[in-house]
């Protein structure tokens, strides 16, 4: 039997009873439930699908279920929990792992609705083109740098080549500075 004694302990036939289920903390309070993610997940689906709700009830009676179009409202507000089965029938409908109904988007991301992802596509998918012009100016200048660098690199072995020719006639034009005149010199 049940009951609550004077200190407001739950007893069961003599025993007390203990429990063990914390309170939520508040950073994981924040964070959305399985039926949350899942929920905003099928909306999402749906709606990149372009089906309505219906017509995804419809669908979902081909596997034999008896949904109508408020229990696919409850399921996508997490209203209602989504049952193992019907998580599995609907990743056979929509082609994709059971998982990916448990994936969260992020906290960053709404999730919510099909517009918010659009727009957050949008801005990534303007923010990557600047940053692939970036890449792509500063691959040219790294190009441009490479080409001058080769160029001064090939001018400056010209110049050592030469100097090293010329350094062997260092002392013969010494010589013939000085007026000293050498076997086989046809100079006077």
């Amino acid at each position: 039997m049940y009951q609550t004694d004077q200190t407001g302990r739950n007893r069961y036939a003599g025993y007390t009873v203990i429990h063990t289920m914390k309170e939520p903390s508040p950073s994981l309070a924040s964070l959305p439930t399985p039926e949350q993610v899942a929920g905003r997940r099928l909306r999402l689906l749906r709606q990149l699908r372009g089906w309505s709700q219906q017509e995804l009830v419809e669908k979902m009676r081909a596997f034999g279920y008896e949904w109508s179009q408020a229990t696919v409202t409850r399921l996508e507000a997490a209203t209602r929990p989504i049952r193992l089965n019907e998580l599995a029938d609907l990743a056979a409908l929509y082609e994709i792992p059971v998982t990916q109904f448990l994936e969260s988007l992020g906290p960053e991301s709404a999730g919510d609705d099909l517009e918010a992802l659009e727009r957050e596509i949008e801005k990534l998918t303007a923010e990557r083109r600047e940053i692939r012009e970036h890449l792509d100016r500063q691959e040219a200048l790294a190009d441009e740098a490479a080409a001058g660098r080769a160029a001064v690199a090939a001018h400056l072995a010209h110049v050592d080549r030469r100097l090293g020719v010329l350094m062997q006639w260092v002392p013969d034009f010494a010589e013939i500075a000085q007026g000293v005149h050498r076997e086989g010199d046809r100079r006077e």
